[in-house]
């Protein structure tokens, strides 16, 4: 299933790259319409050449402004009995803490991890900064 997220993302990215194409040639289209209509002169190739550049520029600077979609993440549950290095270890590895439950038998931590992470990494990084895991990571999301 985490081979399909990638795809999912290019199908996506696809789709919203029509639209885009297809509301450039509906504007060129409207540009020239109002440059035969209302200029009846020999100026339309010009205004109709500078809307198209002017439009060029706008879906440039759209891609190059528009904010990148942020990595897959994974959400675990995990229960621990030792938070040594909780903070500076999850930060190394792109890990947010989304919450934290404090409990008498382990405490239980909610996290949110780069999608490439495995249960078994998980476990080792959190086993080798100083954490005594009460059971393996628990995959939610």
């Amino acid at each position: 299933m985490e081979h399909s997220k990638p795809s999912l993302h290019r199908a996506r990215r696809w789709r919203r790259d029509t639209v885009e194409l297809a509301a450039a040639f509906l504007s060129v289209t409207a540009a020239d319409l109002i440059a035969k209509v209302v200029l009846h002169g020999s100026d339309g190739p010009v205004v109709l050449a500078g809307s198209a550049v002017a439009l060029l520029a706008a879906a440039l600077l759209h891609a190059w402004w528009s904010p990148h979609a942020p990595p897959p993440t994974v959400l675990w549950r995990v229960r621990t009995t030792a938070l040594a290095h909780t903070a500076t270890t999850l930060a190394e590895h792109r890990i947010t803490l989304l919450s934290f439950h404090p409990h008498p038998a382990a405490d239980e931590l909610f996290l949110r991890t780069p999608h490439t992470l495995t249960p078994t990494a998980l476990t080792a990084l959190l086993t080798s900064s100083g954490h005594s895991l009460q059971d393996a990571p628990t995959r939610i999301a």
